[in-house]
């Protein structure tokens, strides 16, 4: 029962790390690294630049995406590094355990050998399968901080991309506006707050994306979570089990040197 279960928290892992939860157009996106969610970059800076920052706070809702997206690239790596070698400590352990439940009884035989082997591999999995949940965890908060990295990196391209439009017209309008007595500034204000608002509607869509792909990666986090109750549960059955059989060797967790 456990090896099925464990076959089943594999995949789940795969899907985790292959990226099996995103969208199509979040899949589609160019990658971005988990440092990129540090970045500070303000693309309506360009507006100062170019002599028309009296338009930024007409905009400056373009920002506020940008800003709920950053984070901490150090607190990701962190968790997911504690959580990697949590797994990886639990693999070593049930990999310890299988090699001395395999010398300790290399001279059994009978129906009593057959048994004890069953029992000790069904340990042997419900252990694997602690471990590999620790490191479907840790995927899990990499592979979402690098999409939140990759959305940032989107969100900041259309910015940009508005902001490009929007700066030749107010520098042509602001030239107009001593022989239009500022009409072509105010004709030109509505004009890129409009441009301003179409990529507002595309940044929305893109966190819409976002948030349905979080959604689904959550969905295997916690399908994770399940199977691993139920292995705990099955592994404590196995136990209670094994009290009427021969003594089970014992391991020591591994010690950090």
């Amino acid at each position: 029962m456990t090896s099925t279960l464990l076959d089943e928290l594999r995949a789940k892992t795969g899907a985790i790390s292959n990226g099996d939860w995103l969208s199509r157009d979040l899949a589609a996106m160019p990658e971005a690294p988990v440092t990129a969610l540090g970045s500070d970059g303000k693309p309506l800076q360009a507006l100062d630049s170019a002599g028309v920052g009296f338009l930024r706070p007409m905009i400056s809702f373009l920002e506020e995406p940008l800003d709920q997206l950053r984070g901490d690239p150090d607190g990701v790596r962190s968790g997911a590094g504690g959580s990697r070698d949590a797994g990886r400590a639990a693999a070593a352990l049930a990999e310890d355990y299988r090699d001395k439940a395999s010398s300790e009884t290399s001279g059994w035989s009978g129906q009593s050998a057959t048994d004890y082997a069953r029992t000790g591999e069904e340990l042997v999995d419900g252990v694997l399968s602690v471990a590999e949940t620790a490191l479907s965890n840790a995927a899990a908060l990499i592979k979402a901080g690098e999409v939140v990295a990759r959305v940032a990196a989107e969100v900041g391209r259309l910015v940009t991309e508005a902001v490009g439009t929007i700066v030749p017209i107010m520098t042509q309008a602001i030239a107009s506006a001593a022989v239009t007595f500022g009409q072509s500034i105010a004709a030109a204000i509505p004009r890129c707050v409009q441009i301003a608002v179409e990529c507002g509607t595309q940044v929305a869509a893109t966190l819409g994306e976002l948030l349905a792909s979080s959604e689904n990666l959550v969905k295997l986090v916690e399908g994770a979570q399940a199977v691993l109750k139920i292995v705990k549960q099955a592994v404590s059955v196995i136990g209670d089990q094994a009290q009427g059989q021969a003594q089970l060797p014992t391991v020591s967790a591994p010690q950090d040197r």
